[in-house]
């Protein structure tokens, strides 16, 4: 289950028990802390809910709704609170991201490379190599909230996810990727299809080299 789709469904099971002011800092909460831990987590994360709230609840129901939330159709879930909790972590809306210096042109050039690889691989291949990334991002040295925007860009694509993501970060999400690849395709295959992404991506005139990834 996706990060988004799990997001979805806590919100959906808390949202009967909490007013906004106060779901979006629990949904911070549990983004920050349970969102990589197993599902019988979910005792702990109320236990936390419960001391934060201040107030007694139907911890018992509660947990009901949020295991159904879980396992139901993702129909039934409410639409993804993603933007209203980053906007709520800001404080005033969300920050401007930042379009220039070494990291920013970094992210574009890593943006366009992910896509000019991922388009040459068989349509069945790529989610298959963004999961093996998502598994093995608890090697990568970044707070957890990043992490998790981390894993939810490789599940779903968009450009949210590397949001402040330095040139370091991007060359060890690269490897990631390229271990993938080797993983899948065997390292001779591997290093073909990253050379023709670098000369694709050469061709774009981006201001940082995708060489400077590797």
């Amino acid at each position: 289950m996706s990060l988004t789709t799990r997001r979805r469904a806590i919100y959906t099971g808390l949202a009967g028990h909490f007013g906004e002011d106060e779901l979006l800092p629990l949904l911070s909460l549990w983004e920050a802390k349970y969102a990589d831990k197993p599902p019988f987590a979910l005792n702990e994360f109320l236990a936390e809910v419960a001391q934060r709230s201040g107030r007694k609840l139907e911890r018992a129901r509660l947990y009901r709704e949020l295991v159904g939330a879980l396992t139901g159709p993702t129909s039934n879930l409410l639409p993804d609170p993603a933007p209203r909790v980053h906007a709520w972590r800001q404080g005033e809306g969300l920050e401007a991201e930042e379009v220039s210096g070494p990291d920013a042109l970094a992210r574009q050039t890593f943006d366009a490379l992910s896509q000019a690889l991922f388009g040459l691989l068989d349509p069945e291949m790529v989610p298959r190599l963004r999961r093996f990334a998502a598994g093995n991002l608890n090697g990568m040295q970044v707070e957890t909230e990043l992490r998790l925007r981390l894993r939810g860009w490789l599940e779903q694509g968009g450009s949210l996810g590397l949001t402040a993501l330095t040139l370091e970060h991007l060359r060890v999400l690269l490897n990631l990727l390229y271990i993938g690849l080797c993983e899948y395709l065997g390292p001779v295959t591997a290093d073909q299809v990253l050379t023709r992404a670098v000369q694709k991506t050469e061709r774009m005139n981006l201001q940082l080299p995708p060489q400077k990834l590797l």
